[in-house]
């Protein structure tokens, strides 16, 4: 009786260690799963560790949580699993208490290494030990020979080097962070969903307030995430806006978030920029809609850089029979700001219209006309008189000067790509001053030279210029690269439009 109240008090003390240490990281999640789980196994309750229990009594889910729609638990389990096997790799090598969560189980396991014969004792391990060994799914506290994540002894010096880097890859973390991003565990909030709409643009993280957007779009603050951390960010510049407040928060973690919608088909654009200052490339994030396969998105490459902003596109997507469509978000470090989710019948990608305007503009056949954004470098120009004239149309603004446009669109979907031109200094009918030959550039699209040598002037004269180009294949990466390259002065483009080819 004496030892095995010795044992119990260990494996307490063991998982003290893991929640108090930080070895565990920043998500809550892991650490609501792992309280739960351990307690209902100290009190002699692992009947009652189930998919549902977690989910309801762990992780803030609703008493009418359904696991084939909402993946949180396996979610959790599997983060919750690799992190323990990690954890026990590196700094909890020596520990004398191993845990484990045994994968397709819930129940925790402790490995007690005093049942363990002595790493660099002479002869074989017991036959208890070895059957123990075959079958880690089923051990208990049942004695091992050596457990798959221990080393010999020569290992040992290198481990501890690996434990001492990622230790002070933790303190470089937290000191960056300190005075920047707070984060806030995401309180459950299924219970207060609204009601379906056909339409969200959703503002994720704490302290965000209603915003409108540079084309007139309003943004609300989501009560759609549980668990993960809520992130508030300081006020910074966002390149490739011109809404740079949609950035200035988000989640991140291992969330949910739930998004009632009426039923139909619908088009998701999720919003991110890195704003912390770890290195590029540290950790992506991962997405899985109504639990289909997981979608890897590297932020700071797919943005080109930190403080970027950037977006992932999906097409097709309908809400599950409750009427919601579910969102798992995981990544340690990057944020997913916001969230877009737009009515789409065809589910094939929405048209795209883009203008250089600071502003949406409607055209004379109503179509609308998005503020600038998806731009890298350059600067926004106008005609000259603009402010003289009650002039508001898509020739109305440029970008000019060495820049690019990373549009977002379905990876390797086809589509036609067409691009707007006017000049507005050059020629008689501007400043008086220069005329063909005056501005000349290139326009590449996804590594293909498009237009070579292209002169506004020599083409349109005054007019405006449109060059259409078809079938034009999106990177693997889901990507419209558009570089516009000077030869004489800065080159410039008004608005592009990107639409969906017909499906073959």
């Amino acid at each position: 009786m004496h030892e095995v109240q010795n044992r119990l008090e260990a494996e307490r003390e063991e998982l003290d260690w893991l929640l108090n240490s930080g070895v565990l990281g920043r998500s809550s999640n892991l650490t609501r799963m792992l309280v739960y789980v351990c307690e209902k196994h100290f009190l002699d309750q692992d009947d009652q560790i189930n998919e549902h229990g977690i989910a309801t009594e762990a992780l803030g889910r609703r008493s009418d949580f359904d696991p084939q729609s909402d993946t949180i638990v396996r979610v959790v389990a599997h983060a919750l699993r690799k992190r323990l096997q990690e954890v026990y790799q590196t700094v909890g090598i020596d520990r004398p208490v191993h845990m484990m969560i045994p994968s397709g189980r819930y129940v925790p396991s402790f490995i007690h290494r005093s049942d363990t014969p002595a790493l660099d004792e002479p002869g074989e391990p017991s036959a208890d030990a070895s059957a123990s060994q075959e079958g880690l799914a089923n051990v208990g506290t049942a004695p091992l020979a050596r457990l798959p994540w221990e080393s010999p002894r020569w290992l040992v010096p290198a481990a501890s080097a690996v434990a001492l880097t990622l230790l002070l890859g933790l303190v470089l973390f937290l000191h960056r962070n300190t005075t920047k991003p707070q984060a806030t565990p995401v309180k459950d909030s299924a219970a207060a969903l609204p009601e379906p709409k056909n339409t969200i643009r959703a503002l994720l993280g704490t302290g965000r307030q209603p915003y409108t957007d540079h084309s007139g779009f309003p943004w609300a603050p989501g009560k759609y995430c549980s668990s993960g951390d809520s992130i508030t960010v300081q006020p910074r510049k966002i390149a490739g806006t011109e809404d740079p407040y949609l950035y200035l928060g988000g989640v991140r973690g291992i969330a949910h978030c739930i998004f009632p919608l009426s039923q139909g088909v619908y088009e998701i654009h999720f919003h991110f920029a890195e704003t912390t200052d770890l290195p590029s490339a540290t950790s992506p994030a991962f997405l899985s809609i109504n639990a289909e396969p997981g979608i890897k998105f590297d932020v700071v490459d797919q943005a080109g850089g930190s403080g970027i902003a950037t977006s992932l596109v999906l097409t097709g997507v309908r809400p599950q029979k409750d009427g919601t469509i579910h969102l798992d978000f995981t990544s340690d470090v990057s944020l997913l700001n916001a969230v877009e989710i737009l009515p789409s019948d065809a589910g094939s990608l929405l048209p795209v219209r883009i203008t250089a305007s600071p502003t949406s503009i409607t055209d004379s056949t109503n179509k609308v006309w998005l503020s600038d954004r998806y731009y890298l470098g350059g600067r926004r120009g106008q005609f000259p008189d603009l402010t003289k004239t009650s002039r508001k149309d898509i020739y109305s603004y440029n970008r000019v000067g060495h820049f690019r446009y990373d549009i977002p669109v379905v990876p390797l979907g086809r589509y036609r790509v067409t691009l707007y031109f006017s000049e507005p200094w050059f020629g008689k009918q501007n400043l008086g001053i220069g005329g063909a030959g005056s501005r000349v550039f290139d326009v590449s699209c996804n590594g293909n030279m498009i237009l070579k040598n292209f002169d506004i002037m020599a083409e349109g004269g005054s007019n405006p210029v449109v060059k259409s180009f078809d079938n034009v294949q999106a990177t693997a990466q889901g990507r419209i690269e558009l570089s516009f390259i000077p030869e004489v002065n800065y080159p410039l483009v008004n608005a592009i439009e990107v639409l969906a080819e017909p499906a073959r």
